[in-house]
C-alpha cells in the first residue's frame, strides 16, 4: 500500500477526497482479506480527465507486478466490450461466467469496469450475489476480490456542488466525501448506463461511492508539468510552453473555475509540441563558424 500512496501522491492531482477513500478503501480491504464478508467494490464518478483511470492502474500496479496485464486484472470497456443493449442476456451470461472463472483462477482477482454510462442499463444485475455479503458457494468464494467501476456520469453535478461550497467559503482542501455522497447515489441510480435502476445500486452492495473533483488550472498545470519530465527527464518547464500547451488543451467551465476536459488531452499535446521542438532543432542549418 505504501506503494500505491507514492503513486496517487506522484500524479493524482486535486484529489484529495479519491486518494484518502482509495486508499482506506483498499488497505482495509487487504489487512481484512482473510475475514473478509465480501468483494471491495468502488465506484469512482467525475469528469474526463479527472483521474478515474489512473487510480485504476495505479491499485492495479500496487496489487501485480504486472499491473494491468497481469491475468488476474480484468478490465471491461463499455463501447468495446458491451456496445448493444440487444445483446443484453448474453453479455449477462458472459459476464458471470467470467467473473466465476477468474475467481475460481485467483480469489483476489481484480475487476475493472470502464465507461460504465456507456453499458446497457441492467448488466450489473447479474452479478449482485456475486459482490454481497458472504458471497460464496461450495466452489467459488468471491468475498476476496476488487470491483471497480468508472463512471463520468454526475461529474457536472459534481463539479456544481465544489462550486457552491466554495462560494459559502469551504476551501477545496476541506471538502468531504460526505459533501458529494448523495449526489453520486442518485445519479449512479438515475443516470444512464449499466448503473441505472440498477440492482447493483438499489441491493448496497458498492461500499464506496467516490467523487473525482473537477481540475483547477493550477491542477492541469501540474499535469503538464509530469508529462514534461516524462518527456524530457527535466523538471525545468519554460513558462511559455506550459501556457501554449494549457491554452492549445484545455478549455474552462463558463466561471472560469475548472477545466472542462481535465488533463485529458495533456499527455499527446505534450508529445506532439516537444516533438516538434526536437524536429525543428534538427533541421537548423549547422553555422559555419569559417563564415563568422
Amino acid at each position: 500500500m505504501d506503494a500505491l500512496e507514492r503513486e496517487l501522491e506522484k500524479n493524482l492531482f486535486g484529489q484529495h477526497i479519491a486518494k484518502e477513500a482509495v486508499l482506506d478503501a483498499i488497505g482495509g480491504h487487504l489487512r481484512n482479506i482473510a475475514a473478509s464478508d465480501k468483494p471491495l467494490v468502488i465506484s469512482l464518478h467525475g469528469a474526463s480527465g479527472t483521474g478515474k483511470n489512473y487510480i485504476a492502474d495505479y491499485v492495479a500496479r500496487a496489487l501485480r507486478s504486472k499491473g494491468g496485464k497481469s491475468k488476474f486484472v480484468h478490465k471491461y470497456l463499455g463501447r468495446i466490450d458491451f456496445p448493444l443493449e440487444s445483446r443484453l442476456e448474453e453479455y449477462r451470461s458472459r459476464l458471470v461466467h467470467d467473473i466465476t472463472s477468474a475467481i475460481a483462477q485467483c480469489p483476489q482477482s481484480l475487476f475493472i469496469f470502464d465507461e460504465v454510462e456507456k453499458m446497457p442499463p441492467g448488466l450489473f444485475d447479474s452479478i449482485v450475489s456475486l459482490l454481497d455479503n458472504h458471497a460464496y458457494s461450495r466452489h467459488h468464494d468471491y468475498r476476496q476480490a476488487i470491483f471497480i467501476f468508472l463512471s463520468n456520469v454526475g461529474g457536472p453535478e459534481i463539479a456544481k456542488d465544489l462550486r457552491q461550497l466554495m462560494q459559502s467559503g469551504t476551501f477545496r482542501h476541506l471538502t468531504s466525501m460526505h459533501d458529494f455522497e448523495r449526489t453520486l447515489e442518485g445519479f449512479a441510480l438515475n443516470g444512464m448506463g449499466a448503473m441505472f435502476d440498477s440492482d447493483l445500486v438499489k441491493s448496497q452492495v458498492v461500499d464506496h461511492f467516490i467523487p473525482l473533483l473537477p481540475l483547477e488550472k493550477r491542477h492541469v498545470e501540474s499535469c503538464i508539468r509530469k508529462e514534461y519530465y516524462k518527456q524530457t527527464g527535466s523538471e525545468e518547464i519554460e513558462e511559455s510552453f506550459l501556457n501554449y500547451i494549457f491554452r492549445e488543451a484545455v478549455t474552462m467551465d463558463e466561471h472560469n473555475t475548472f477545466a472542462n476536459n481535465g488533463c485529458k488531452r495533456v499527455s499527446k499535446k505534450v508529445e506532439s509540441c516537444h516533438n516538434n521542438r526536437l524536429r525543428k532543432n534538427q533541421t537548423k542549418p549547422e553555422i559555419n563558424k569559417e563564415d563568422l
